[in-house]
């Protein structure tokens, strides 16, 4: 609105909104000293009111001269700003007061501003206390009097109006502010009046005269002003002399454009989405065959050519890109050639325009053949055709460079890098078949091959793993380890760019190794290739970022993983790893739960920490095993206890994401809960949060078949990750546990703001990590009755946990 007003308006307008705001700000700032001098006139006068009337109120009642009192309290009342003046004693009864209706009366009863409590910290503490509420314009005053004998009079208590004092003040400063808006309204009409003529219209002559820059009938006649507004007059003469150069300029830049882009060997395309005409560069005619003057552009010409088989996927994927469902628009596909066959393409585009009504009106895009590029390992129909499980090895164009680059280098005695790339993709392959995950991986692939230039090869080893060979890095170790991480950082990123594919949306991950090539050592490309996964392996890590070097290191590492791999595996089959149990309390004390934790002793006498073991065995493949090992021990325990007729606490076991994501898992639990005919709600699993915020119909066709079998389901470490409240929301969760560190922080905001959105649903909260009485109480007092940690009992073996649970005399009779 304000861009539409003149000057002529707008200056007025600001300059009358300034001049107000002035005024009114130093009329507010005038009111508020002198409510405030008044304020500090009348409190002296109570004061030195009160302090005489002491004096007469302790002399009087030595004489016994009650006369002299209810003289001063008239003569007190005859003030018309009083409106309370009472003496009281130590049962708050009035003695004397300026209204003859209140007198013997319970002061707390008749006076309503009168606070008992504060009668008696003013005797007790034999200060005065005087009050101001500027709110309701009144002074409140509690005086102590020392008093001479039981039932005498010891407070003074007085309550003043402010409000005729304050009013005649506001009315003479009013009257005042009256005259000095009127002088300054005047001089400030003149001031505008002078602007007007010497600024603003030599600014609207100039403004008039600018539209008509580029025709013959400029004319730049401005009459007497300023020296900037003849300044732009000047200058309004250089762009009208500039703008036929200007003109020819922008045509060069459009030619060169147009040689830019076809330059890049990159087919552009420009679609009119309203009226469905395309424009198609040379380049996009030529991938498919055609000369430049040849094939319409219409959206028809397009759609007509391309495969059968990818029409309706791409066509979708575009519909829904337009929809504003997917975010982007990406798709490899096959175009039908002027010679018949079908070429590969990546096509990829962007809305760059939309109507009033936020429709949009104009995409445009490129597609890139990637088909034939010698970056290309294979060609994609080939990876297509084959779509079929297990592993693939490198296939025969990259081993030959992979194996020319080991050999022979490069004369500049510059160093190459090995990426080894792992995509993680939980969730993907329950969502598509076999055929369709080889196209999603065919995509990604084509999606890599690119973005990189030709020193960079692409190469698929089999589903979800990538390797790329950078020939040249950088002339020395550093610089090439800079660039290297670099590169892999950006492979991060291009690989987490989202995919619609078959109707489905996909956010991927991905774990970078890197293995960097002097120009000096020559190695078998199998050895390469090892190293490189070995630096996966470590990217892994959460303090490695999904990015990591190989190093000599890893070998020892390496060989210690592999030896405690086959040990753990042992372990698990012949039940060798120790079961541990941490009760959960209440606030009273009493057992609730317990949670089932694994310990790992070897036979050396080393202990494995849960976290070491528990790495190792997601990345051996062996956490499923393990949890179920863990979950069928627990359930024989459980049941050798009912038969024995102990009754022990509902019992849970900590259950990987990656067990839970795999197939089978849940019906392997559902059979032991089955075989061991556990009660309802007995033995249940803790989960992260990271199972619960998987691909939502994934986690709740599980979810259901537990909760139906009686399961009770544990969210665990809440607080650690996402929060995410919406799991608590979708979910049978009948607990939460606080991550452990939450009991450590200083600050209790973050427990308080976890706790109280837990609350919400009504769930049972368990603080873990309670290490001391003190903690205990901190989470008690925020709301949260339940605890987990050593403050109550360390981790116990299943005998000590029975006879923590159970009453002796029971486990004696048993």
């Amino acid at each position: 609105m304000l861009r539409k007003l003149s000057l002529a308006v707008l200056i007025p307008l600001c300059m009358l909104t300034l001049y107000l705001v002035l005024v009114v700000g130093e009329y507010l700032y005038e009111s508020d000293e002198v409510r405030g001098e008044l304020v500090e006139r009348q409190v002296n006068q109570i004061k030195q009111q009160l302090f005489r009337m002491q004096t007469v109120v302790q002399s009087a009642q030595a004489l016994q001269d009650v006369e002299r009192i209810e003289q001063e309290v008239s003569l007190a009342a005859l003030d018309m700003s009083t409106m309370v003046y009472i003496l009281v004693d130590a049962d708050s009864r009035i003695r004397f007061a300026n209204h003859t209706v209140w007198r013997d009366s319970n002061a707390i009863q008749v006076i309503d501003g009168y606070d008992v409590v504060k009668h008696h910290a003013v005797v007790q503490s034999s200060l005065q206390q005087i009050s101001v509420n500027l709110e309701r314009l009144s002074i409140q005053a509690y005086y102590p009097v020392v008093p001479q004998y039981p039932g005498a009079i010891e407070l003074i208590y007085l309550e003043s109006d402010l409000a005729p004092l304050v009013s005649e003040a506001s009315a003479k400063l009013q009257q005042r502010f009256i005259r000095v808006w009127g002088l300054g309204g005047l001089l400030l009409i003149g001031f505008t009046l002078i602007l007007y003529y010497l600024l603003i219209r030599p600014l609207k002559i100039l403004s008039d005269t600018a539209k008509q820059v580029g025709t013959p009938t400029f004319l730049t006649q401005i009459p007497w002003s300023s020296a900037e507004v003849l300044s732009l007059q000047s200058s309004l003469q250089l762009v009208h002399e500039r703008l036929e150069r200007a003109v020819k300029q922008l045509n060069d830049s459009e030619l060169r454009w147009l040689f830019a882009v076809e330059g890049s060997r990159n087919g552009i395309w420009d679609w009119d989405i309203g009226t469905g005409q395309v424009f198609l560069s040379d380049r996009w005619k030529e991938i498919i065959g055609y000369e430049p003057d040849e094939l319409e552009g219409s959206f028809q010409i397009w759609e007509t050519r391309l495969h059968p088989a990818d029409r309706r996927a791409v066509l979708d994927n575009l519909q829904e890109y337009l929809s504003g469902k997917s975010k982007e628009f990406e798709s490899v596909h096959r175009l039908k050639h002027r010679d018949g066959h079908y070429v590969w393409v990546l096509d990829r585009g962007m809305l760059v325009d939309w109507d009033h009504q936020g429709r949009p009106t104009r995409m445009i895009g490129i597609h890139v053949d990637v088909s034939e590029s010698e970056k290309n390992h294979a060609a994609i129909a080939l990876l297509v055709e084959n779509s079929v499980a297990g592993h693939r090895m490198l296939p025969a164009t990259f081993m030959e460079h992979l194996s020319q680059f080991l050999i022979q280098r490069n004369s500049s005695g510059n160093w190459g890098g090995f990426f080894f790339v792992e995509v993680e993709c939980s969730g993907v392959s329950d969502s598509l078949t076999p055929h369709e995950l080889e196209r999603l991986f065919a995509q990604l692939g084509a999606r890599l091959s690119s973005y990189f230039a030709e020193n960079i090869i692409v190469g698929h080893l089999e589903a979800g793993r990538f390797a790329l060979l950078a020939k040249e890095l950088g002339i020395d170790a550093e610089m090439a380890g800079r660039r290297g991480l670099a590169l892999a950082t950006e492979l991060r990123q291009i690989i987490a760019r989202p995919f619609h594919y078959a109707e489905h949306h996909f956010e991927l991950n991905a774990n970078v190794g890197i293995y960097l090539l002097d120009s000096v050592e020559t190695l078998e490309p199998s050895i390469v290739l090892h190293r490189a996964k070995l630096a996966k392996q470590t990217a892994k890590l959460q303090e490695q970022a999904g990015c990591a070097f190989y190093h000599t290191g890893l070998d020892k590492r390496q060989s210690r993983d592999e030896l405690l791999q086959q040990e753990l595996k042992t372990s698990i089959e012949q039940d060798k790893l120790s079961l541990m149990f941490q009760p959960v309390v209440d606030v009273n004390g009493d057992i609730i739960s317990a949670e089932i934790l694994s310990r790992w002793y070897l036979p050396n006498g080393d202990v494995i920490s849960p976290s070491e073991f528990i790495l190792l065995a997601e990345r051996s493949g062996l956490i499923a095993d393990l949890d179920l090992s863990v979950f069928r021990r627990a359930s024989q325990l459980l049941q050798q206890a009912k038969t024995q007729g102990l009754q022990l606490p509902r019992m849970t076991v900590n259950i990987s994401s990656l067990s839970f994501c795999q197939v089978g898992f849940i019906e392997h639990l559902l059979e032991l809960v089955s075989t061991y005919a556990l009660d309802v709600n007995q033995l249940g699993i803790e989960l992260t949060e990271t199972t619960f915020l998987m691909q939502e119909t994934f986690v709740s066709e599980r979810i259901g078949k537990l909760f139906a079998a009686g399961v009770p389901i544990v969210l665990d470490s809440f607080g650690v990750g996402q929060s995410a409240l919406s799991c608590l929301m979708k979910y049978p969760i009948s607990e939460v546990k606080l991550d452990i560190n939450c009991a450590a922080m200083a600050s209790s905001r973050w427990q308080s703001a976890l706790i109280q959105s837990v609350q919400a649903f009504e769930i049972q909260l368990v603080a873990k990590g309670i290490e001391s009485v003190k903690q205990q109480h901190a989470f008690a007092a925020l709301g949260c009755h339940a605890y987990q940690g050593y403050c109550f009992s360390r981790p116990l073996n299943f005998a000590d946990f029975k006879q923590l649970v159970c009453p002796r005399p029971l486990l004696r009779s048993i």
